[in-house]
């Protein structure tokens, strides 16, 4: 995943082991993207496309993207508000330090703030919810017919590229080992640490808890993922007399979730 903060500056530090952002100094412009005095359009704009980036729902498990999503979340919090931007303007993140501002140092704390906003225009709730097995997501299908076809009818085969429960590992995303083996995700010193646009993140490895040791491993098959990418065949029976922007349902037949709760698989007719 490609990051959309600018290199250079004072790297801050997360660190994931304290739950804490520590940081000396923010420059919230930087973080969007953003020239200074940019219009409030923009910056919304900007939110918008970082927070559907980098929202934790769309990246399970990467502590980057949340501490990304933290940012962008605080910096928007900041500028979209006249009296905090003016006073940020004026004496950068210190002022606002002087006033008792902290910003987000909990990503549930980002999401209370912004559920409306969030739900808005991601489409998703902001308060993340108690943790369940997790649906596969809906998939849409763009379906081109002639006038013809879309007048008489038929049947049309189409290939949809799908994400599917690994057999291997059977979704967990690794395998068992008989002896303690070398943590191939800190590659046995016990310690993440990554650098990722203007801050490092660092903390113990949530893999193997500090340790150093596993006995499980990652699937070599989906690679760690839990989940396969397959191409499928289907064969579409389109409807006489079906319009243009139509929307056909096939259940069950999107991508592959948690314990078998499958998404589906809408196909959106076009009719030339």
């Amino acid at each position: 995943m490609g990051s959309p903060f600018q290199q250079g500056g004072t790297l801050p530090v997360a660190d994931f082991t304290l739950g804490v952002n520590i940081v000396s100094s923010r420059n919230y412009y930087e973080i969007l993207g953003l020239k200074e005095g940019a219009s409030l359009k923009e910056i919304k704009k900007r939110f918008r496309q970082l927070a559907l980036q980098y929202h934790p729902d769309r990246n399970p498990g990467d502590p980057i993207a949340e501490e990304h999503f933290k940012l962008v979340a605080e910096a928007y919090h900041v500028l979209s508000n006249g009296k905090k931007r003016r006073l940020y303007d004026q004496k950068g993140y210190d002022g606002l330090r002087e006033q008792g501002y902290r910003g987000f140092e909990r990503t549930e704390d980002v999401l209370r703030t912004f559920a409306s906003e969030f739900f808005d225009f991601l489409g998703i709730t902001g308060v993340r919810p108690q943790p369940h097995p997790s649906r596969g997501a809906d998939l849409c299908y763009q379906l081109e017919v002639s006038s013809e076809e879309a007048s008489k009818g038929g049947m049309r085969q189409i290939s949809v590229n799908t994400m599917e429960t690994c057999g291997t590992c059977r979704g967990s995303g690794v395998i068992s080992a008989s002896n303690l083996q070398s943590c191939p995700w800190c590659k046995g010193t016990g310690r993440y640490s990554e650098s990722s646009g203007i801050f490092t993140a660092m903390g113990t490895c949530p893999k193997c808890k500090g340790e150093g040791k596993v006995r499980m491993l990652p699937c070599l098959a989906c690679k760690g993922q839990g989940r396969l990418e397959v191409t499928k065949d289907f064969l579409v029976d389109i409807p006489a007399g079906v319009e243009n922007n139509t929307r056909l349902k096939i259940s069950s037949q999107g991508d592959s979730g948690e314990n078998g709760q499958t998404g589906d698989l809408y196909l959106l007719i076009q009719v030339k």
